[in-house]
């Protein structure tokens, strides 16, 4: 559960960072929308909304379907993710302004696990490491993570200059980078859910 786990947080911190990176660049200059300023407001406000309601809203989903399903911390962040795709790819090709609700959409989708994710962490540490074991999720996530996304689709974007885009294709970086982060995160995350309750029970919650 804890492999599973911090693989899909470490797919969606790189799909997560990439966008807080490159998003209003992408509006911007690929899309021809607004100014740097007004969109990064707009997208600012858009991320803070949906993550804050996305976080509460994916911790009690998954707390509520928890008697129901032994995996269900992990169903909910695969899923999330999962519909998060189309909604992702929707926004890259949708009108402004159709493409923001898109946008706000998939960004929700993608904070969805925020409570379940960090919940899975805690219940299958021991006590006597969950510190040491939420200091290497968070070193692994980020090294691997957001710290190398933003370089690596700039690089793609890079890759795709010519004539007729003097800016690079941002919609090919963004799907071949983002949309399959945003994948591959669904996937671990759903392939974990059937090792929660064992791995949750072989973890003491408290210590003796």
């Amino acid at each position: 559960s804890y492999v599973y786990n911090t693989l899909g947080m470490t797919a969606m911190t790189f799909a997560l960072g990439g966008l807080a990176f490159w998003m209003p660049r992408y509006i911007v200059l690929f899309r021809g929308e607004g100014t740097l300023a007004d969109v990064g407001t707009k997208f600012g406000g858009i991320t803070v909304v949906s993550g804050l309601v996305a976080t509460l809203a994916g911790g009690y989903i998954g707390d509520k379907l928890r008697a129901r399903h032994s995996g269900s911390y992990f169903l909910v962040s695969g899923v999330g993710m999962l519909i998060g795709l189309p909604l992702f790819l929707g926004f890259l090709v949708a009108p402004f302004p159709y493409a923001w609700a898109l946008l706000f959409a998939a960004e929700f989708c993608l904070f969805f696990n925020t409570g379940p994710s960090n919940t899975i962490l805690a219940n299958v540490t021991h006590p006597a490491v969950r510190a040491s074991a939420f200091a290497v999720n968070i070193l692994i996530i980020h090294m691997f993570g957001d710290a190398i996304s933003p370089s690596l689709i700039g690089w793609i974007t890079d890759s795709t200059k010519s004539a007729e885009l003097p800016v690079g294709n941002m919609n090919l970086s963004f799907g071949a980078g983002v949309s399959l982060a945003i994948f591959l995160s669904g996937v671990f995350w759903m392939l974990g859910a059937k090792h929660l309750e064992r791995d949750t029970e072989l973890a003491p919650t408290r210590l003796s």
